[in-house]
């Protein structure tokens, strides 16, 4: 029974849904109640608020390079909400880092400080959540406008994939499940949800499901054999060091958050370089369905060098790009590139990218050779065939068609 793109995307949504709601439910059962010492409380006695006016600016007393400025602002949420207000910022005059002086109009983050008897606004950031908002808003509004319904669909795909991370994945994390098994899982709900809804049930999408699904299996094997290999840790920079000393009531895999890692890394690509080929490959194959098996794949294979090149290029530059600092830091230092290239930091770096890219180019002659086999069988027989005998067996016809364009040549 075929099913409809549209009664598709509801199961797939009704699906979701359930999934999430479950997932979530069950694994923050679980999960134990971490937090970073201090966080908690400075999150607690935060405010969102409005700056009116700029009261006075006067230099600090005790530090030169440090003004201090203090001006009215009307808070936007909580309890006070509409409550007008004094706080203060101090900016400091030559330090980058830190955030400028505040201005009539800036919306801001205020800190409170109570005693008891008196409380005390100080300035802690500006809140640029509305920015990031707008911003969202016109990425989604042209996905919408340029795809139409299937960009609605990409946009409903994206939403479904960043709650299966942050509502299922990360708490299942926190709970202490194996992370293998949750990033297996994890992976295989979005690359079913993302081809269903974008794609509709059909042999294309399975195709592309079957490729990517292999493309990440290799990425996460090869991870796996190199961490063996090369003697990983997991310790790779500050930020490991802090969960492992944050999680002491539940212990962390280091080296399976790597895994993760690296595996949800090289997913996006695996997706769109399967579907790509699985797309094109059927396509092909509409217009020209006297096609052998041995040609789709050939034109798998041509699709894929084109698709190659660009797409290795990506995931390089992108795991460059997000390392950036970090490399600059170590060129500054006159760090010893053979001591660089060793520390587990770096290695870990190159490790992505590389696996990523592994995972991307296995994925082409898996889906290519995936495709022509699945696409091939959904097509059917050739028109000219079904045309010229349509009540012959197909075996039958393929046989008549050759004695037929033989008797033709004799002509």
């Amino acid at each position: 029974m075929k099913i409809s793109q549209g009664k598709a995307a509801w199961i797939v949504l009704l699906f979701s849904i359930l999934f999430l709601w479950v997932g979530n439910r069950y694994a923050s059962a679980h999960a134990l109640h971490i937090t970073i010492s201090g966080y908690e409380s400075e999150m607690n006695d935060q405010l969102f608020a409005k700056v009116t006016r700029i009261d006075s600016v006067t230099p600090s007393q005790t530090d030169s390079s440090t003004n201090v400025v203090k001006f009215t602002c009307i808070i936007t949420s909580g309890d006070k909400k509409g409550t007008s207000v004094y706080a203060t910022q101090y900016a400091y005059k030559n330090n980058a880092a830190m955030p400028p002086q505040v201005s009539p109009n800036d919306k801001v983050v205020l800190g409170k400080l109570s005693d008891g008897s008196s409380t005390e606004y100080t300035f802690e950031n500006y809140d640029r959540i509305e920015q990031v908002f707008w911003l969202s808003l016109v990425f989604v509004g042209l996905i919408v406008v340029f795809g139409g319904k299937r960009g609605l669909k990409t946009v409903l795909s994206l939403a479904l994939t960043c709650f299966a991370i942050f509502f299922v994945f990360v708490p299942c994390i926190m709970a202490g499940f194996n992370i293998f098994a949750s990033t297996v899982v994890i992976c295989i709900y979005i690359i079913a949800v993302s081809y269903i809804l974008t794609g509709g049930i059909n042999q294309k999408s399975l195709s592309a499901a079957i490729g990517c699904s292999g493309g990440v299996a290799f990425s996460g094997a090869v991870y796996i054999v190199m961490e063996r290999i090369m003697k990983l840790t997991g310790y790779y920079n500050d930020q490991t060091s802090l969960l492992e000393q944050t999680f002491t009531q539940c212990p962390l895999d280091l080296k399976a958050i790597v895994f993760a890692m690296v595996t949800v890394g090289a997913l996006g690509a695996t997706m769109d370089v399967a579907m790509s080929i699985a797309s094109s490959l059927e396509e092909i194959q509409k217009s020209k369905s006297n096609m052998r098996k041995i040609e789709i794949i050939q034109s798998g294979f041509n699709i894929g060098k084109d698709i190659m090149g660009t797409m290795t290029n990506t995931l390089i530059l992108a795991y460059i790009g997000s390392s950036l600092i970090m490399v600059l830091i170590y060129a500054a230092s006159n760090y010893p590139i053979l001591q660089l290239l060793n520390k587990e930091e770096i290695i870990v770096e190159i490790l992505q990218s590389l696996i990523g890219s592994l995972g991307m180019l296995f994925t082409i002659p898996f889906t290519t050779v995936i495709s022509a086999w699945l696409i091939r069988k959904s097509v059917g027989q050739r028109p000219e065939e079904a045309k010229t005998f349509p009540h012959v067996s197909q075996s039958q016809q393929k046989k008549n068609l050759r004695i037929h364009t033989f008797n033709d040549e004799g002509r």
